[in-house]
This record gives C-alpha cells, sequence and structure tokens, in this order.
C-alpha cells in the first residue's frame, strides 16, 4: 500500500459530499423556477434569469409537474 492511501478515500469522500451539495442546488433552482413560473415569469425570462436555455428550464418544469406547454 501507498503512503497516500489516505487521498484516494479522502477524494472519493469529497466528490460524494460536492455530488449531495449539487443535487441540493438543483432541488433549489427547480423550487425557484417553479415559483417564478407560477407567478407568471415567462420562460425566457427565468432561463434569462438562472443563466440556463429555454429548453433546460422548460425541462425543469416538465419534471416538476408544473409546465403548462406552449
Amino acid at each position: 500500500m501507498s503512503s497516500d492511501a489516505g487521498v484516494l478515500e479522502g477524494a472519493a469522500a469529497a466528490v460524494r459530499e460536492a455530488q449531495e451539495g449539487l443535487y441540493a442546488a438543483r432541488r433549489r433552482l427547480t423550487a425557484a423556477v417553479v415559483a417564478a413560473y407560477e407567478e407568471k415569469e415567462p420562460v425566457a425570462r427565468i432561463a434569462e434569469r438562472t443563466g440556463r436555455t429555454v429548453i433546460d428550464v422548460q425541462n425543469m418544469l416538465t419534471a416538476a409537474g408544473a409546465f403548462r406547454g406552449l
């Protein structure tokens, strides 16, 4: 075993922690997008404000069951 054996495990743990943070951030973003959409903000404006594409926003809304379509 090499002297840096703990480095591998530490790096794997850091990736898991980062993934959990990313999942939480995605849930918060989806909730904020749905809230904006329910307040009648246009999808294009939500996309502009979030740095996402219109398709990304529509997909988020569809996955959340909130998209009313075109």
